[in-house]
Formats: C-alpha cells, structure tokens, sequence
C-alpha cells in the first residue's frame, strides 16, 4: 500500500473510531499523537503527512477548522458526515488489501 493511502487509514480510523462526524471535532495534535514516530519526526514523513492531510481536505472527506482556544487559536479536525459511504468504503478497501498482505483468509 502507498504511505499516503496508510495515514489516510490512520488518520480516517482514529476519527471514525472517536465519532468525530460534523460539528464535533478535535484538536489536530490529538490525532497527530496516534500517527507512527517516522512520520512526525523526519522532513520527508512531516511532508507525507501535510499532503494527506490536504488531500483528505480536498476530497472533502474531513474539515480543517481554525478553533480559539485559551492559548490563541488551534487547528480542528472532523470528519464531514455528508461522505459517510465513501469513508467506510476507503476504510472497508484498505482493509481487505492490508489483510491479503498478511495473508489472511
């Protein structure tokens, strides 16, 4: 699988998993926590992670919002519920293909 089409999974898996769909959303740093120290750690995994990100956006499959905290303002992130089908299905594909390359059956 293309690294890009593994942190779409992460990133898509973690959301989905918290309910994160429309209106409520969470800080990016939360879901960056969840994502594999090489990617958020070398310039080249810092770049794959960016252009996911943008791509998810452009797909329209998550919302980047700029929320005011506290501390001055932080990027949000959730899922956008009108996509719903395409998520799950993106989610179902990655996980049949991450299956048969494990072998299973």
């Amino acid at each position: 699988m293309d690294e890009t089409n593994v942190l779409n999974a992460i990133i898509l898996q973690k959301l989905v998993r918290a309910n994160m769909w429309g209106g409520k959303h969470t800080p990016l740093d939360f879901i960056k926590k969840g994502i594999p120290e090489h990617y958020k750690n070398t310039h080249r995994g810092q770049k794959i992670l960016d252009k996911t990100l943008k791509e998810l956006t452009n797909n329209e499959w998550i919302f980047l919002l700029s929320k005011k905290t506290g501390k001055g303002s932080d990027e949000h992130i959730s899922l956008n519920p009108r996509k719903v089908a395409e998520i799950k299905q993106f989610l179902e594909k990655v996980t049949i293909a991450w299956m048969h390359t494990l072998d299973y059956r």
